[in-house]
């Protein structure tokens, strides 16, 4: 089973992976051995298995939604709570998913960190954002940012070391180290970063500590770079017709990053270069 192949980083590996299957799979013996692969419907992927008829799995369809189901029912039992709350707690956390499982799995996640007992109220599930994942992203930046007012989080996230630090993660084309990235950011040092970064926990793997200035920093999944970037028609605000209050323009994450490069890191470089 290879799963998510449209979240390798590298494209040229992806490509590579796709290309070793489709060469070698029609050598393979009836019977001997079954190939699965998951991934979305992106382009390349699908043109390179345009010769297979995929298996299409949608958010809201039947199979996916029971799927869900049994997982967070699954999950559930591990909680110290009656069955009628039980069925209720699933429903209400089916409907909030909106058949992602990566919902259900980080409010467990998050649950299994903070709870110290098996304890879960309804009122948990009841608090949980509406939306699916947009709505969990959306909520985990307005608990950073705090504030009711719209424009309060625009003008606080603007300014914020956290935003620049985000351009800089949705525009790289490779995973960066924690040095590398305190030096794209300018950061003070390390720990600034380390600091910056923490309250994203939830959707950053990162290092714990400043002194592991080798270890990368990533998003943990390709939905929080759609979520921050994606400028289809349906990610509008649908009150105000205009991008989320955490929206990043791509092509401004860009010109930030070849900006640095170009001023910052390349030039002592070039110094070094004979005549």
């Amino acid at each position: 089973m290879i799963d998510a192949l449209d979240e390798t980083f590298d494209r040229e590996e992806a490509s590579s992976i796709v290309n070793v299957l489709i060469r070698n799979l029609k050598t393979i013996p009836g019977g001997c051995l079954s190939i699965a692969v998951s991934s979305r419907p992106e382009v390349d992927i699908l043109t390179a298995f345009n010769g297979y008829v995929p298996l299409k799995i949608e958010c809201e369809e039947k199979s996916n939604k029971e799927d869900l189901g049994k997982f967070i029912e699954a999950r559930l039992k591990a909680y110290d709570m009656d069955e009628k709350c039980q069925n209720e707690a699933a429903r209400i956390l089916q409907e909030k998913a909106a058949g992602m499982f990566l919902y259900a799995k980080y409010f467990f996640e998050q649950l299994d960190t903070i709870a110290e007992e098996a304890q879960l109220a309804l009122g948990d599930i009841k608090g949980l954002p509406d939306g699916g994942l947009d709505g969990y992203y959306e909520a985990t930046f307005r608990r950073i940012f705090g504030g009711k007012e719209q424009a309060h989080f625009r003008s606080k996230f603007e300014g914020h070391p956290l935003k620049r630090a985000l351009q800089v993660l949705v525009a790289v084309q490779r995973d960066l180290t924690l040095w590398e990235l305190s030096k794209i950011v300018e950061a003070k040092d390390m720990k600034d970063v380390v600091e910056t970064l923490q309250p994203l926990g939830g959707v950053l793997k990162m290092p714990p500590r400043a002194d592991r200035l080798n270890e990368l920093v990533q998003l943990n999944h390709k939905s929080v770079r759609d979520w921050l970037v994606d400028e289809t028609e349906e990610k509008r605000n649908t009150n105000t017709d205009e991008w989320h209050d955490f929206h990043l323009d791509i092509k401004g994450a860009h010109t930030a990053v070849a900006t640095f490069l170009w001023t910052k890191w390349l030039p002592p470089y070039l110094n070094m270069l004979p005549l």
